[in-house]
């Protein structure tokens, strides 16, 4: 699967829907910044809110009160929950990326949970029977 998800590995997404049930309800829609492991899941991950507001994610700060780092592997589930990926460069990423630690969110984000993100932990342990 790496070499596929080398043709996909930084993109974003289409305009979504804000999260309603997180703190950052009010900021508006947002476009997710990605980076892609080898395993097709989000390895990184910010969204930049209508506000201006960038939030990001990791596997070891994958939620906190405004959002959480994106459950679905690459495939078909992605394609059809999120819309085709406009793919971009690193570079663009790595921008985003360094920018959401200055955004006020970054601070006052609250400790991801400390088990490992389950979606990871099922597909790690071969119990994975998620999207395609």
């Amino acid at each position: 699967m790496p070499a596929q998800i080398d043709a996909v590995r930084y993109q974003k997404s289409p305009l979504q829907a804000a999260y309603p049930l997180k703190a950052s309800f009010a900021w508006g829609r947002f476009v997710r910044y990605i980076e892609l492991g080898d395993d097709g899941f989000a390895s990184r991950q910010v969204d930049a809110y209508e506000n201006g507001f960038l939030v990001r994610y990791d596997r070891e700060h994958w939620e906190d009160q405004f959002g959480t780092l994106a459950d679905f592997r690459f495939g078909e589930t992605w394609l059809k929950n999120w819309g085709e990926p406009h793919l971009i460069l690193r570079t663009e990423f790595e921008h985003q990326w360094s920018q959401a630690a200055l955004s006020p969110p970054f601070v006052s984000r609250t400790p991801s949970p400390t088990a490992r993100a389950p979606w990871l932990s099922l597909f790690e342990s071969g119990r994975w029977h998620g999207q395609a």
